[in-house]
């Protein structure tokens, strides 16, 4: 299947069959907004999923749970010592001179309302 890129995007979108109106697996030019907005929809999906197996793992998983085809996993438990700054009085944590300034770029995603790609929400 020929890719296309367009000069936006190096990553070209592939609709598996399902989800394309025709019924076929197309290519079609993604633009970076709408890339970016399945990225992260993807990144949540397999969040989540980390997260559920995560749980599975530290909760319920028996031992012959932990092997796998290809992988095992190995679940240890460890104390680790974390800064907590609420401990510190007020007056550190409020004088300036214990602080910094940092510039930060937030990129944020809005769905338009009617505009998906193909007349439909893009798979996860």
């Amino acid at each position: 299947m020929k890719q296309i890129r367009t000069p936006l995007t190096g990553t070209p979108l592939v609709l598996p069959q399902a989800s394309h109106p025709c019924g076929t697996a197309q290519d079609m030019p993604l633009h970076p907004t709408d890339e970016l907005a399945q990225i992260r929809a993807e990144l949540k999906h397999l969040r989540q999923r980390e997260g559920e197996l995560r749980r599975f793992f530290r909760e319920d998983a028996q031992e012959q749970d932990c092997g796998g085809a290809a992988h095992d996993v190995s679940v240890i438990a460890h104390k680790k010592r974390v800064f907590d700054p609420s401990k510190l009085p007020q007056s550190i944590r409020t004088n300036p001179r214990f602080s910094r300034s940092e510039l930060r770029t937030l990129i944020s995603i809005i769905e338009k309302p009617n505009q998906a790609l193909t007349g439909q929400s893009l798979p996860l």
